[in-house]
């Protein structure tokens, strides 16, 4: 019960900003390997920004509802 929230809010900051900065993929289906065909991503910097910035934030999210150690060895 931990991940799951953390991986709703990162996806959701990721994808309102891709949608603030206007990012355009032109075959949803391909997820970072869209990034090989030329012109499928608008703008390229901006998506990866995006999915960094989401990223991040999960993991960050994760690391603070993360159980203690100690308490992991108590249990």
């Amino acid at each position: 019960m931990r991940v799951l929230p953390c991986c709703i809010v990162g996806g959701a900051v990721t994808g309102a900003i891709s949608m603030a900065l206007g990012a355009k993929l032109m075959a949803p289906h391909g997820g970072l390997f869209v990034l090989l065909i030329p012109g499928a991503i608008t703008p390229v910097l901006g998506y990866l920004l995006a999915i960094v910035i989401g990223t991040a934030i999960a993991g960050l999210g994760y690391a603070v509802l993360k159980r203690p150690e100690e308490e992991l060895a108590k249990a």
